[in-house]
C-alpha cells in the first residue's frame, strides 16, 4: 500500500464512509468556494433552460439552436488561452469575482429585453458569445485555485465535488426553469439567474484573497508566458494525448444533448416542463457519477474511469436516438450524466496533479481552448440533423464513440495513466 493510500485509509477510519465523500468540504475556504460555484451553476442551469426555450420560440431551425452553443464555444475557445495566462498573472480569486459581476450584468440585460418583447436572435447570440469569454475566466482560474484550497491527497475528492457543484443544479435548475417559464415566462427565469450570480459574487468575496495568489517567478511578457506553456506541453505530450482521448467522444456525445430542446418538441411532442425534467435527469446522473468518484476513486483508477466514461457516453447516445418514450429517454440521460462526470473528474484530476501552480492557469487555458470546441460540434450536428433527423444523428454518433472506446484504451489511456497509478 502506498503512502497516499495509507493516508486515505486512515481518513476513512476517522471520518467513516458517510463523511468521506465530502471530506474536502471540511476546509472552510474550499467550502465557501464550493458554495459560490454551486450557486453560479444553479443560476446558469435556469438560464440555460430559458435560453434554449427562448430560441425554440424564436426559430425552428436546429442549425440556429446549435449556433447559440457554437458562438459560446468560439469565444470560450478563443478566450481560454488569454484568460489562462491572466490567471497566472493576477489574483485568481479577484478574477473570479470580476467575472461573476460581468456575467450578472449580461444576464440582467437579456432578461429586460425579453420582458420588453424586444429580444432578437442576435441578442441571444451576442450574450452567448460574452458568456463564453466569462466562462473562459472561470475554468482555468477556478480549477487552479482548487489545488490551493485542499491538500494534494484530497484533490480528486475536491474536483469531484466541484463536478457535483455543477451537476447538482442540473437536477433542480432545469426543473425550476421549466416551471418558471410555464408559469411566469422566460424573463422571470433570466431574472432568477441574475439573482443567483449576485449571491455567488458575495460568496466568492468570502474566500480569502491570499488563496488566489499565484506562486510563480516574476511574470515575463505575455508571449514568453505562452511560449513557456507551449514548451511544457511539448515536453509532456502525454497530456495532449489524454486531452484528445477525452475530447473527441465528448464533442460527439454532447452535440445531441445540446439539441435536446428541439428533440423534446419535435420527437417527443412535449413542452418546457418535459425539457426541464429531462435536463434534470442528466444533472442527477452527473451527481451520481461525481459522488461515486469522490467516495471510491483512487489515482490508480483514472484510466478505468475515463474508459468507462467514453464507453458509457457512446452507448447512451445510441439508446437516446432509439428511445420513443420520455421515461426511457430520462433513464438514458441519467446514465450519460454519470459517464461524463467520471470522464471529466479523472481528466481534470490528472492535469492538476501534474501541473506546477505557476503553470496551471496557462496550461489549463490551452487545454480548455481545445475542449471548448465541443459546442461547435452542435453547429455541425444541427445542420446534419436538419437533413437526416435528430434520432439518426444520435445513433450514428453513438456508434462512432463505442467503436473508439477500445482504440482509446489501447493507444492512450493504458499508457498515459501508468505514472498516475
Amino acid at each position: 500500500m502506498t503512502e497516499l493510500e495509507e493516508q486515505l485509509e486512515t481518513e476513512r477510519t476517522e471520518w467513516g464512509w458517510i463523511k468521506r465523500p465530502i471530506i474536502s468540504l471540511s476546509y472552510p475556504q474550499f467550502r465557501q468556494f464550493w458554495l459560490s460555484n454551486f450557486i453560479v451553476a444553479l443560476g446558469m442551469m435556469v438560464g440555460f433552460t430559458a435560453r434554449g426555450w427562448l430560441m425554440v420560440q424564436l426559430t425552428d431551425s436546429a442549425l440556429l439552436l446549435g449556433a447559440v452553443a457554437g458562438t459560446w464555444a468560439v469565444t470560450f475557445g478563443l478566450g481560454s488561452i488569454p484568460m489562462g495566462m491572466l490567471a497566472d498573472r493576477v489574483n485568481r480569486r479577484n478574477l473570479l469575482v470580476l467575472g461573476n459581476g460581468v456575467t450578472l450584468s449580461v444576464v440582467l440585460i437579456v432578461g429586460v429585453l425579453v420582458m420588453t418583447d424586444t429580444v432578437a436572435i442576435w441578442h441571444v447570440l451576442v450574450a452567448g458569445a460574452i458568456d463564453g469569454v466569462l466562462f473562459a475566466v472561470r475554468f482555468p482560474a477556478g480549477q487552479a485555485i482548487t489545488a490551493r484550497l485542499v491538500p494534494r491527497q484530497h484533490l480528486m475528492n475536491a474536483i469531484s465535488l466541484n463536478t457535483v457543484s455543477h451537476s447538482l443544479p442540473n437536477v433542480a435548475g432545469p426543473a425550476v426553469g421549466g416551471v418558471l417559464i410555464a408559469i411566469l415566462g422566460i424573463a422571470a427565469a433570466y431574472f432568477v439567474t441574475s439573482g443567483a450570480f449576485l449571491l455567488a459574487l458575495l460568496m466568492m468575496l468570502g474566500v480569502a484573497a491570499s488563496f488566489g495568489h499565484v506562486e510563480r517567478r516574476a511574470a515575463s511578457s505575455p508571449m514568453n508566458d505562452l511560449r513557456e506553456a507551449y514548451e511544457y506541453l511539448l515536453a509532456h505530450r502525454d497530456l495532449l494525448q489524454l486531452t484528445w482521448a477525452m475530447l473527441i467522444p465528448f464533442i460527439l456525445g454532447q452535440s445531441y444533448v445540446l439539441l435536446l430542446p428541439l428533440f423534446v418538441e419535435k420527437e417527443l411532442g412535449r413542452g418546457p416542463e418535459t425539457f426541464g425534467a429531462l435536463s434534470a435527469t442528466l444533472g442527477a446522473g452527473g451527481v451520481i457519477g461525481a459522488m461515486a468518484v469522490a467516495t471510491f476513486g483512487r489515482h490508480r483508477q483514472l484510466a478505468l474511469l475515463m474508459f468507462a466514461g467514453v464507453l458509457g457516453t457512446g452507448i447512451c447516445a445510441i439508446a437516446y436516438g432509439l428511445s420513443q418514450w420520455v421515461p426511457v429517454t430520462g433513464a438514458v440521460l441519467l446514465v450519460a450524466g454519470a459517464a461524463e462526470s467520471a470522464l471529466f473528474a479523472a481528466y481534470e484530476t490528472l492535469l492538476l496533479l501534474r501541473l506546477p501552480d505557476e503553470m496551471r492557469g496557462r496550461v489549463m487555458g490551452l487545454m480548455f481552448a481545445v475542449v471548448a470546441m465541443f459546442p461547435i460540434g452542435a453547429i455541425v450536428a444541427g445542420a446534419v440533423a436538419d437533413v437526416i433527423g435528430l434520432r439518426a444523428l444520435a445513433v450514428i454518433e453513438g456508434v462512432i464513440i463505442v467503436a473508439m472506446a477500445s482504440v482509446v484504451w489501447r493507444t492512450v489511456l493504458r499508457h498515459v495513466m501508468a505514472p498516475a497509478q
